[in-house]
């Protein structure tokens, strides 16, 4: 079985009780161990030991005992087969929640809200109704948009900004340059007296 690439879904998919038993099969019949008392007490505790692991991480990890992973070459414990799956797993439980940190670090706060439906077609009062709740959305964004605070400090000039013409607009950019510009000649040359 080739390994998938860190995060893959089919990685976490359920194992069945079948790929359970089976695991144990292998690993029963490769490996030397105790003899149980009570097979189905002992098979019991592999199940309660193995719940919620995945198909892969537990084939990945039978196959990872059989090559020696362990420090012993006996029938592992039902604790110790479900560590090594955690350990198997791990990887890739660790690129699913840089997955999901990222998702949600870079989530725009509008993609959790709901979108406009398209209007519907056929039944006249439906058609009435998303109309009204359209134009009553597009009354609240205007309403919204024109009342949206302003800080004086910022833009004391406002409404002056507004009447300008294109052509004010890069005269009054120029002269700030040329104003910055003299100011800091200004400057360098009163240091250079100074000294």
């Amino acid at each position: 079985m080739e390994k998938p690439s860190l995060g893959s879904d089919h990685v976490f998919h359920l194992a069945t009780h079948a790929d359970r038993v089976d695991a144990l099969r292998v690993l029963a019949n490769a490996l030397p161990g105790r003899q149980p008392v009570d097979m189905q007490l002992m098979l019991g505790a592999y199940e309660v030991a193995l719940e919620g692991v995945s198909r892969w991480g537990l084939v990945q990890a039978t196959r990872e005992i059989l090559q020696g992973s362990l420090p012993h070459g006996f029938l592992p414990s039902p604790p110790e087969l479900r560590r090594e799956v955690n350990r198997v797993m791990a990887p890739h439980q660790a690129a699913r929640r840089r997955e999901a940190e990222e998702a949600h670090r870079y989530r725009w706060a509008e993609d959790d809200k709901p979108r406009a439906l398209p209007a519907p077609k056929g039944n006249p009062e439906a058609v009435a109704n998303w109309r009204a709740r359209r134009n009553a959305e597009r009354a609240e964004a205007a309403l919204k948009a024109a009342t949206a605070p302003l800080d004086q400090a910022l833009f004391p000039d406002k409404d002056q900004r507004t009447e300008r013409t294109p052509a004010d607009a890069v005269a009054d950019f120029i002269s700030r340059q040329g104003r910055r510009h003299s100011d800091a000649l200004r400057r360098t040359n009163a240091k250079g007296a100074d000294q």
